[in-house]
């Protein structure tokens, strides 16, 4: 009884499709019950896709209902668009290889299995609603209801029924040409085993951090003799680093450079350490104001470790970088002059003005500035990995207790979480991340190229600018035994799966490249996040 009554109903929906024709057709009338049917979101070929045909997705896929932040974070707009341009290239190309899907069969599906076609671009989560989406349009005895199915067309997709059955004509032919380009996949025996492989050779290790940064307390004076020695060794690296930078130095405005003295005095500090604070500045500001060698008086006398071993260089500002009474005295000095002593959140400052510049800097000038920070760069990476090579050299010999104490030595009484430190991994495979917050590609591939019976690396493992030391604690290699056949076939599933998506993917955007240089894809602003005009 259900069946027939599906039947009957599947009937009046084709009658109602003609109609909707008769009057598309016949009568000019355009996007039926959509709202703002008169522009379109993008043109592909040609093909429109409209507000409305974008507010429909939206609705099948109910992004709506979600909170806006979410839809924006998640893109959800831009997948939907993105879905709708994807199936109307997947769709034409269909066609052009024979594909045929009628409106009286896929309204027969929408009925009988309860499904809608919807499409999102690629790249779209696979949690998101896409591919079939079940709907039921069921009475409470379990037969088809016509004017629930056409009340959701109508009012929730706010389409026609032509329009609807239009749309899903083309989601089918997407779908089948989707089928199509995805059985061109093949998975062989051995990417079988070389997945196998990945997912069961597992080791763990133990390993030291050197960041550069952490050795920037141990940097010496920048010196001339050394920095122009530098300069003359990297002048083609300076050079492409300058064309690359050269935006920096033009057009600029009002930068001060200037040398500082501080004595710290945090929120932390009670009134008693403010007071002493305050004159042991006030002393040295009126021995920098008398005429004292200001770098030299930084140098000892600077509780700001960085900067002092430069003579309390902070390099060139502008307006707004530094906290607003250090910056209000910064900028209101001339070249040699010294201010009065400055409170910040930091403690009480000194401050003297090297020099002043404004709209171009001539080109040596910016070579030699961005000559200091490279060459402080060299010195601080060759520093970590001189330390890195010695640590290793130690552990090889001495053992991960040896290694412990000689970290702890050296880092006695520092408080920073940069200072080197042994730390163990869980179990890991060729495709983890062993440590977090590192692209640790490189690491892992020198830990799985370990010969039998070997621990250590030769030389320290470089991870962006740190290095990197490490011995291995286990390793579990792969169990021919256990490469069963029915794992063979799961896996062969997997990677089908996977390489099926891959290849659909790179299809799609073959299509879009090629719709492009067609000049036949044309977008539009999308409508705000709620899916709305």
């Amino acid at each position: 009884m259900v069946d027939k009554l599906k039947g009957f109903f599947l009937v009046l929906l084709v009658v109602l499709l003609s109609a909707v024709f008769a009057l598309q057709f016949g009568g000019g009338q355009a996007e039926g019950c959509a709202a703002g049917g008169g522009s379109y979101l993008a043109r592909v070929y040609d093909k429109t896709l409209s507000k409305g045909d974008f507010e429909a997705s939206y609705a099948i896929a109910n992004f709506g209902r979600l909170p806006e932040e979410t839809q924006r974070s998640m893109r959800l707009p831009e997948l939907v668009l993105d879905g709708l341009i994807d199936r109307t290239l997947l769709a034409r190309e269909a066609r052009k290889v024979g594909f045929e899907v009628t409106t009286e069969e896929v309204m027969a599906r929408f009925v009988n299995d309860g499904v809608i076609l919807l499409s999102l671009g690629v790249g779209a989560p696979p949690m998101l609603p896409q591919g079939e989406i079940p709907v039921s349009f069921s009475d409470k005895d379990g037969a088809f209801n016509k004017e629930l199915a056409e009340r959701y067309i109508q009012n929730g997709l706010r389409r026609s029924v032509g329009e609807f059955a239009e749309a899903q004509v083309d989601e089918h032919l997407a779908a089948e040409m989707r089928k199509l380009v995805a059985s061109s996949v093949n998975v062989s025996d051995a990417e079988i085993w070389d997945d196998y492989v990945r997912e069961n050779d597992t080791a763990k290790i133990k390993f030291v951090r050197f960041s550069p940064a952490y050795y920037a307390q141990d940097m010496p004076q920048t010196s001339g003799a050394a920095l122009d020695a530098w300069i003359a060794e990297n002048d083609g690296r300076l050079t492409a680093e300058y064309e690359a930078n050269k935006h920096r130095y033009t057009n600029l405005d009002k930068q001060v450079r200037a040398r500082q003295i501080l004595v710290k005095a945090g929120s932390y500090a009670s009134e008693e350490q403010k007071a002493a604070a305050r004159k042991k500045a006030e002393a040295l500001q009126k021995r920098a104001a008398a005429g004292g060698d200001f770098a030299a008086l930084a140098r000892k006398e600077s509780e700001d470790q960085i900067t002092a071993k430069n003579g309390g260089d902070i390099g060139f500002l502008k307006k707004g970088v530094m906290p607003e009474p250090f910056d209000e005295a910064l900028f209101a000095l001339k070249v040699d002059e010294v201010s009065e002593v400055v409170e910040t959140q930091y403690g009480f400052h000194v401050i003297q003005v090297v020099a002043i510049r404004e709209g171009d800097v001539p080109v040596d000038e910016a070579k030699r500035e961005l000559a200091e920070t490279l060459y402080r760069t060299d010195w601080l990476e060759a520093r970590a990995r001189a330390a890195a090579a010695d640590a290793l050299r130690n552990w090889k010999t001495s053992g991960d207790e040896a290694l412990e104490d000689k970290l702890s030595s050296t880092a006695e009484g520092e408080t920073s979480a940069l200072a080197p430190s042994l730390e163990e991994t869980a179990d890991f495979g060729r495709a983890d991340t062993p440590v977090p917050g590192l692209s640790t590609a490189a690491l892992v591939d020198a830990v799985f190229a370990l010969g039998e019976g070997e621990s250590f690396s030769d030389a320290p493992v470089k991870i962006g600018r740190e290095w990197l030391i490490f011995r291995l604690v286990d390793r579990t290699r792969p169990d021919e035994a256990a490469f069963t056949d029915s794992v063979k076939d799961t896996t062969r599933e997997v990677l089908e799966t996977l390489k099926q998506k891959e290849a659909v993917d790179l299809y799609i955007q073959y299509l879009r490249k090629r719709a492009t240089e067609d000049k036949a894809l044309r977008v539009n602003p999308l409508p705000t996040q709620d899916g709305r005009s």
